[in-house]
């Protein structure tokens, strides 16, 4: 079922697309986005009262043929709900200015801007789903992921939003260190500023890349019993980097990891 719909029980309007100008010459067409990348991807609806109304924030991995078809496959948190599994697919197209459209037709109705760089090893997308204003980006996957390459210390840093049950509370920001031992064991150091303080907070868990893929998952609990549910996406097979989304009842968060 479309998590959008779910969580906000509204329809969607389809947002037609308006084709992107020409400027000058380039070197791009669909073929520059060719294979399978990450894909991290934030929505905000904000209500008439210029307050945030419903959030939306996912990992995953976006994958392009080469010449026209696109899938995203997400794990999303929200204030409705926590991992939430979510699979948009749709059409793209680049000029040779390097910018295109992406029209998402299959498991949403979703327009985005799309834009390709760095020679295609990086896209960006920013657009509209008739309910959430969304933006994302990506670069490419590693050939191949296991667990061995999340090992080692991590600096974090990751922003999202305080809850109260399904009610958006406030904002907060999570930095610190994760540390992975390349097998199966993670534990986290890392400070949670919300409401004009900051408080320290440690973890530690499990953790598991997917088999064949470069998504991984945890579980994780501090000392008082609280538990995070984190998704990873690894960026990087020669630095092990990674996007992180993580939740729970009280916060959902997005950020990245970089090896120290």
């Amino acid at each position: 079922m479309n998590f959008l719909r779910t969580l906000v029980c509204i329809s969607f309007v389809a947002i037609p697309v308006v084709a992107q100008p020409q400027i000058g010459g380039g070197t791009c067409d669909s073929s520059a986005l060719n294979g399978n990348y990450s894909l991290t991807l934030s929505g905000r609806d904000v209500s008439s009262a210029v307050a945030f109304s419903n959030i939306v924030q996912g990992v995953g991995t976006a994958t392009f043929d080469g010449l026209s078809k696109v899938t995203f496959t997400l794990t999303n948190n929200s204030n409705k709900g926590l991992g939430v599994a979510q699979v948009l697919s749709g059409t793209y197209s680049l000029q040779s200015n390097c910018i295109g459209v992406v029209n998402i037709t299959s498991g949403d109705t979703a327009s985005f801007t799309l834009g390709a760089y760095n020679q295609g090893i990086d896209f960006f997308i920013d657009g509209q789903d008739g309910t959430y204003s969304l933006i994302g980006s990506g670069s490419v996957l590693p050939a191949s992921c296991n667990a061995t390459l999340l090992n080692g210390t991590y600096s974090f840093n990751g922003n999202g939003f305080a809850l109260n049950a399904t009610a958006i509370a406030g904002v907060n920001y999570i930095s610190g260190l994760i540390t992975f031992d390349g097998t199966s064991n993670i534990t986290t150091s890392w400070y949670v500023a919300a409401s004009g303080t900051s408080t320290p907070d440690t973890t530690s868990g499990t953790y598991t890349v997917a088999t064949g893929g470069c998504t991984a998952t945890a579980t994780v609990t501090d000392p008082s019993g609280n538990a995070y549910n984190l998704v990873f996406t690894i960026t990087s097979s020669r630095d092990s980097n990674f996007l992180l989304s993580g939740g729970n009842a009280k916060l959902i968060f997005v950020g990245s990891g970089r090896i120290l």
